[in-house]
């Protein structure tokens, strides 16, 4: 291979790891914390809780916890 072909691949590799490393941990998006679309959160002012995000418990597990803290999607 050619020494500009390994400067590609040397360059591409580093931003796969980058990319992978600063995307990890990263915070939900307000707007994927609802199932409407990003139109309907601000034309209608309208958001159901979506499955994305980890700090919503369902109420079906909610049953016997009655006391876990929640916290609603903020628009």
């Amino acid at each position: 291979m050619s020494k500009s072909m390994w400067i590609i691949i040397i360059l591409i590799s580093i931003l796969v790891m980058s990319s992978f490393w600063f995307g990890r941990n990263r915070e939900i998006p307000p707007w994927m914390k609802c199932k409407e679309s990003l139109f309907e959160q601000v034309v209608f002012k309208k958001c159901t809780p979506s499955s994305f995000d980890n700090n919503i418990v369902p109420k079906e597990n909610n049953l016997n916890n009655e006391n876990l803290p929640f916290e609603a999607p903020q628009n």
